[in-house]
């Protein structure tokens, strides 16, 4: 009897469970919300929708990364790069030692602002070594042959 209610109490606190998730997943499904969606596998980390949650949130970073102003200058050289809370922005002139120096030192300027970010948040080091694996790069170079590389982390 005693394994009988305790099955029943299961049940039902599963199915209350799976209710609020789903009252919460109807509220930002239809959201470009990042931080909502966010939210959402923040709270429900095993969730029923999780795995469209992960589509959104991919969906929507790619279309952020091709938002390019009327210009041609990517948004992220503007200065928009709110979708990642870890990145750096490095540039470097054109060097007389040649491209692929200065795309180097566009890296290694970028490297630098994106560690002063991780440093300020005193991660442990298996976190940060798990962050550091899923750096990734876009690089720009304007007119004026001015390299711009930006390195971020795409996963929250």
């Amino acid at each position: 009897m005693k394994v009988l209610i305790f099955l029943i109490t299961i049940f039902a606190l599963t199915v209350m469970a799976n209710e609020s998730e789903s009252l919460f997943w109807n509220e930002v499904k239809d959201t470009n919300d990042l931080e909502l969606l966010k939210l959402y596998k923040k709270k429900y980390p095993n969730g029923i929708f999780e795995p469209l949650a992960d589509i959104k949130i991919n969906r929507i970073n790619k279309s952020n990364k091709k938002e390019l102003k009327k210009d041609g200058i990517p948004t992220w050289l503007k200065g928009n790069v709110t979708q990642y809370r870890y990145y750096g922005v490095g540039k470097a002139n054109q060097h007389f030692k040649g491209k692929h120096y200065q795309e180097n030192l566009a890296r290694g300027r970028a490297k630098k602002e994106l560690m002063i970010k991780l440093e300020k948040d005193n991660l442990r080091q298996e976190e940060l070594e798990i962050i550091l694996n899923d750096i990734e790069e876009e690089k720009y170079i304007n007119k004026k042959n001015r390299i711009y590389i930006l390195l971020y982390i795409d996963s929250e």
